[in-house]
């Protein structure tokens, strides 16, 4: 018989381990495996699999009882009858016992050790010249300071045929996206952000087929409008902090105008080996320029007039930032139980000091918040500090109002009733800004905060720097 010999030396593992598998705990999801059904007339035997499907039990059979072959039709067969069902026919009865016991070993779930992932982010932006311009200045600008190499690689890369391509701190390229100059010249197109186990590939694509009316050939083309990203990702093993791209590839492919007929633009990158470290980016400006055409909007496969400026030049930004499994499965725990107005756990209630303070004083002790995303938006808000909650306040309810501009320039106006606690946890985003006001040197925002159906009220001005992103002291 076929790989009899083979079995043979598998005999001795399997019998050890025939007990082991028949007092696997019913614990959680997976199941003890099952009872084998002979018929002794026929010699046919059935089985359900308890925990895979039928056709994964016969490839993990197969694999270990039979590496290389499968049985020939005078040793026996193997089938799979339905989802969960198999039968089979051993002709050699020493052989059946080996295969039945084997079964129990391979019905079982798979028993593996995750791998740590690579969260990697992709943003696409459209830009006017203007806005390359004014970025362009920014960078050079932000690195005066640094080295004159640094100023040196951001001119010659702007000004290169082939495009920008850098790396910056994450933090650097979101305030400067988020600067007014470079906010009203740009739009994001999209962003795309993937978790991949560590040395898996990327194989991400996202593409709308465009006929290109015929020309004087009478001949109609098909091309690919839209993104496409591949490569393989890696940790390094000295520094976790550090990631490579191995045979990095992305195609982006804009609809843009030619003529009287339609083309697509296609911004195509590769690297052998793309390095990226957390808290940086990858990026690249496209010298492609895209024809002005009547389209009055942007999309991810198209440019057009945005407010009567034409964004012509494509901006892909990269970022990749290693993860721990464990981490994450952790973090991915807390998300579960995390609601949008957060609350403190019993343990932590179990915990606050027990002296009284007073609730004005509470509602005076803001925390403003004033940051960037990573892809430029701006953020602002405030909390409330947590070292004053108490049990006998954290559950009040507090009417909030936040505005701003004067009586001929109307400014945000947000209204909203939170429990103290949510103020603490969450806190509270504003509303956006108006674009006149991101114009200004400093933008006042009143808060007026008061307890529902209580006597303790406060009124706050706080002062904004559009500029700097920050919060006056």
């Amino acid at each position: 018989m076929k790989k009899i010999i083979l079995a043979s030396l598998l005999n001795v593992t399997i019998l050890l381990n025939f007990s082991i598998a028949n007092e696997i705990p019913d614990t959680g999801i997976q199941r003890t495996p099952g009872k084998v059904d002979c018929n002794d007339e026929l010699k046919i035997c059935s089985y359900v699999a308890q925990n895979i499907t039928s056709r994964d039990l016969i490839s993990k059979l197969n694999a270990n009882l039979f590496p290389g072959s499968i049985l020939s039709p005078s040793e026996g067969y193997l089938t799979s009858d339905g989802i969960k069902k198999i039968n089979f026919y051993i002709n050699n009865e020493a052989m059946r016992l080996k295969f039945i016991s084997a079964i129990s070993l391979m019905d079982t779930l798979e028993d593996f050790d995750p791998s740590d992932l690579v969260l990697l982010t992709t943003d696409i932006f459209s830009l006017t010249d203007s806005g390359l311009t004014n970025l362009q200045a920014s960078l050079v600008n932000a690195n005066a300071s640094t080295s004159e190499i640094a100023n040196w690689a951001i001119s010659s890369a702007f000004g290169g045929p082939a495009g920008l391509a850098l790396k910056l701190g994450t933090n650097l390229l979101s305030s400067l996206l988020g600067s007014n100059k470079v906010k009203e010249e740009s739009s994001k197109l999209t962003t795309i952000s993937q978790l991949i186990p560590n040395q898996a590939g990327i194989n991400f694509s996202n593409t709308t087929k465009v006929y290109i009316s015929p020309g004087s050939s009478g001949v109609v083309k098909e091309e690919q409008a839209g993104l496409t990203i591949g490569g393989t990702v890696s940790i390094s093993a000295r520094d976790n902090d550090l990631v490579v791209i191995k045979d990095y590839n992305l195609s982006y492919g804009v609809v843009g105008a030619g003529g009287q007929n339609e083309k697509v633009n296609i911004l195509s990158i590769s690297n052998p080996q793309l390095y990226l470290v957390k808290g940086t980016s990858g990026l690249l400006v496209s010298s492609l320029t895209v024809e002005e055409n009547s389209k009055t909007t942007t999309s991810s496969v198209s440019f057009g007039k945005t407010k009567g400026k034409t964004q012509n030049k494509i901006m892909i930004v990269t970022r990749a930032e290693s993860i721990n499994f464990k981490d994450f499965v952790n973090e991915m725990k807390k998300t579960r139980t995390m609601e949008l107005h957060q609350q403190f756990s019993e343990e932590e209630k179990a915990k606050l000091p027990t002296n009284e303070i007073d609730l004005n004083s509470v509602l005076e002790n803001i925390v403003p918040l004033a940051y960037f995303t990573t892809s430029g938006d701006r953020v602002l808000g405030f909390k409330l500090d947590q070292k004053d909650a108490r049990l006998n306040n954290i559950s009040k309810n507090i009417e909030i109002l936040v505005t701003s501009g004067g009586i001929f320039s109307r400014g945000l106006k947000q209204k909203i009733i939170l429990p103290l606690e949510s103020l603490m946890l969450s806190g509270l985003k504003f509303a956006p800004l108006k674009p006149k006001e991101l114009k200004k040197t400093s933008v006042d925002i009143r808060l007026s905060m008061k307890e529902y159906s209580g006597s303790a009220s406060i009124e706050k001005t706080l002062h904004y720097n559009p500029e700097t992103n920050k919060f006056f002291e």
